[in-house]
């Protein structure tokens, strides 16, 4: 008696891997950009983390209000002195940020196009060890609710160099503390509170300059329901 033996034939074989193909095609770029979000998320908490400690550790060894420091002895002092508590050095010898962008840095909005022009660029740049690009803009004024204003990069020279991506921008309060940039965007002095946060974290022409609120808290400006690393980035 023959026994018989059951098997996939030709076109069930190409059938069944053309269906896997089919979905790996559809799956796989979700996943990669999804572990590329994750990527991003841990190097914006490492920075924060990074800058935290340093304006931490001034207020408590020396007693520094940052805030007060650029007012008397400037923004560059103020960069040099936070840089003190941060293993790093100037990049490349950048006499500022807009030195640094003329010769190969080209920052981006959030909508990955490029604009004129450069934020935090009072100051040369410093990169830390862990590959952090730091600048700073202008100092307090008489009139600043919160200065100066300082640009953290990331992960450094390394893409997509866009704000609300890799590249986010800070403040110290009138305290001392670093936090989020939630005014009105202005050249010099931040003299205004906003009134919209999310106005100054969108798609749109806009300067995206308080998307550092978002990132923090992980949610999304659009929907609150949602967060900011998974959702609403692109």
């Amino acid at each position: 008696m023959f026994k018989t033996h059951c098997a996939f034939t030709l076109a069930e074989v190409l059938i069944t891997l053309g269906v896997i193909g089919v979905v790996a095609s559809m799956t796989i770029p979700s996943l990669i950009a999804k572990y590329q979000k994750n990527i991003l998320e841990n190097q914006f908490k490492k920075a924060y983390s990074e800058v935290s400690q340093a304006v931490l550790l001034l207020k408590a060894k020396e007693e520094i209000n940052l805030f007060e420091y650029a007012k008397t002895y400037g923004s560059q002092n103020t960069l040099d002195k936070l840089m003190s508590q941060i293993s790093g050095n100037t990049y490349g010898g950048s006499a500022n940020l807009a030195n640094f962008i003329k010769n190969f840095y080209r920052p981006k909005k959030l909508n990955k196009k490029s604009f004129t022009g450069a934020h935090c660029d009072y100051t040369n740049v410093y990169v830390s060890n862990n590959g952090i690009f730091y600048s700073m803009d202008d100092p307090p004024g008489n009139t600043s609710l919160a200065d100066p204003k300082l640009c953290i990069d990331i992960n450094g020279k390394k893409g997509p160099n866009a704000y609300g991506y890799d590249l986010f921008i800070f403040v110290f309060s009138k305290d001392g503390n670093i936090v989020p940039f939630t005014y009105k965007w202005t050249v010099t002095q931040t003299v205004n509170e906003l009134d919209n946060i999310s106005s100054q974290c969108s798609y749109n022409n806009t300067i995206p300059a308080s998307c550092s609120y978002y990132a923090l808290s992980n949610t999304s400006p659009e929907d609150s329901s949602k967060t900011y690393w998974n959702d609403f980035l692109k």
